[in-house]
């Protein structure tokens, strides 16, 4: 059991850095498109950014045979911090200490929201695996329902900010959290009952649907939240909510831990840490596309110098200066 966990946890970390490059390409994509989807499918680096994302999904799938899914999940904290090297290293993002002590919050809180978790598992004892995966259809088709919305109030205001645009990350990584507890699920039938037998179920087709139909809403969320936050900023979110999400599904559905009530307070002090950290990365870093060396945080925006005035004739060049003055001041 331990191997098999540990084994699932290298495959997870493998996925994670294969996120965070991923991640970092499509929001360079983005940015450079100012958020036009007409411009970026056509960027070669977005499309290498999902084929990387697509190799981490396939990852994760390998670790999920393997290892709890509020596991396999936390070990994506390792993106954040690929992900701001990778920003720094292109000139996205300034490091500063107030950026590494909000990046440092993230990981602190998520490694220890899986630390209090790993140190109350369930007791191992026969689940009743089809009422486990209805329930997990059920939270997947709310979320579906609640992306369709913001996707659809997104699509009225173009420019939400970084509050609408936090929203719709948050909305979007729930969403990958819920589908992978999905995924979860079926691959626990598959090692029960045979890959035959669960191809053969209509509910595997219906859950088919739904996957595809919640992937393309959340993937729709988290473009947009390329073009208006910066890539750690959007890593964080993603990470700190993924991991939380389908870590209270894997303890209420899939009854994968058994926190007590200390270890339930603790998980919600971790998660307000993680939480700190990610509003924190958003106010440190810039707003994706703008500069982060013309607008340093808490700095002041420099002010161009004065353009010397001279009067007619006033040394060489003399009248040419005054045209200019003229032409500054709105003169014709």
């Amino acid at each position: 059991m331990t191997g098999a966990l540990f084994a699932g946890l290298g495959i997870g970390l493998v996925g994670a850095l294969l996120l965070a490059a991923g991640v970092d390409l499509q929001s360079r994509a983005v940015q450079a498109a100012h958020g036009r989807s007409r411009v970026w499918l056509h960027d070669r680096r977005w499309w290498g950014g999902a084929v990387l994302l697509a190799t981490a999904v396939g990852t994760n799938l390998g670790a999920l045979a393997l290892a709890p899914v509020s596991a396999v999940q936390s070990v994506n904290i390792v993106a954040l911090a690929a992900s701001t090297l990778f920003a720094a290293r292109s000139g996205q993002v300034v490091l500063t200490r107030r950026t590494l002590l909000a990046v440092a919050a993230c990981i602190v809180g998520v490694v220890g929201f899986v630390a209090v978790l790993a140190a109350h598992p369930a007791e191992p004892s026969g689940h009743d695996l089809d009422p486990e995966r209805t329930a997990v259809l059920t939270i997947l088709a709310g979320l579906v329902l609640v992306a369709v919305v913001v996707t659809l109030a997104g699509r009225r205001t173009p420019r939400v900010g970084a509050t609408g645009a936090l929203l719709g990350l948050g909305t979007a990584a729930m969403t990958f959290a819920s589908i992978t507890t999905v995924v979860k699920a079926h691959v626990d039938l598959v090692l029960d009952e045979g890959l035959p037998t669960v191809l053969a179920d209509p509910a595997t087709l219906l859950a088919v649907g739904l996957l595809m139909l919640a992937g393309t809403l959340a993937s729709v969320l988290l473009q947009r939240a390329h073009r208006d936050l910066a890539p750690p900023t959007v890593v964080a979110g993603t990470t700190l909510t993924d991991t939380v999400t389908a870590a209270m599904i894997g303890i209420l559905v899939l009854e994968e831990s058994a926190p007590t009530l200390l270890a339930a307070m603790l998980l919600l002090a971790c998660a307000v840490l993680a939480v700190i950290g990610v509003q924190g990365l958003r106010r440190a870093l810039p707003a994706a596309g703008s500069d982060p060396t013309r607008h340093p945080p808490g700095g002041t925006v420099p002010q161009p110098a004065p353009i010397g005035r001279h009067r007619s004739g006033e040394g060489p060049g003399g009248v040419q200066d005054a045209a200019l003055v003229d032409l500054r001041s709105g003169a014709s």
